[in-house]
């Protein structure tokens, strides 16, 4: 039953990836070409950290429930990590975004960078919630603690699934962050 479980994630995940982006949107072509400043490339790679290394502290959090373990040094290190790799992609999302808010860009594709940027801080600040949920349990193991963390976690995987999609949408629909 427990390797039906971890091999039945595989296809799920590639099913919830394949959903995100758009096919047939039609862009809004810039009126010249848009030159962006070399402080917003710094945003791409941070992303993907952002979004590899929660989706990885939660299988393993699932790994450890069906093992039946309880979370250890290398579980923290994994969830230090995703929260670091969170804030840092808010961090150079703002910064980015406060570097392409002047440029001549689509009113949608601009409200579309502001939801994206909101929901970037709130990321952080609940990726930044779970790694204190996580140290007090570190020090008072009450089970409730866990359950909750793991819950946050649960939810902020699935927020930063749809936060990926909505950059997405920005990048290719919108082509922010490109220079053509």
């Amino acid at each position: 039953m427990k390797r039906f479980i971890i091999i039945s994630c595989a296809p799920l995940l590639f099913f919830l990836f394949s959903f995100s982006h758009e096919r047939g949107v039609v862009k809004e072509a810039p009126p010249e070409r848009v030159v962006y400043p070399e402080v917003v490339k710094l945003h791409p790679p941070a992303v993907h950290f952002a979004i590899a290394l929660p989706l990885f502290a939660l299988l393993l959090e699932g790994l450890y429930h069906l093992r039946g373990r309880k979370p250890d040094e290398v579980e923290f290190l994994t969830l230090l990590l995703s929260s670091g790799a969170v804030v840092g992609a808010a961090v150079t999302g703002y910064i980015a975004h406060e570097s392409m808010e002047n440029l001549p860009i689509a009113e949608q594709a601009l409200e579309l960078l502001h939801t994206h940027e909101t929901l970037g801080i709130a990321l952080a600040l609940l990726f930044s919630g779970i790694l204190i949920l996580r140290l007090l349990y570190a020090f008072k193991p009450l089970p409730m603690l866990h359950h909750l963390y793991v819950l946050l976690l649960l939810v902020g995987v699935g927020a930063i699934l749809f936060q990926g999609n909505l950059g997405g949408k920005l990048v290719y629909d919108f082509g922010l962050g490109v220079s053509k």
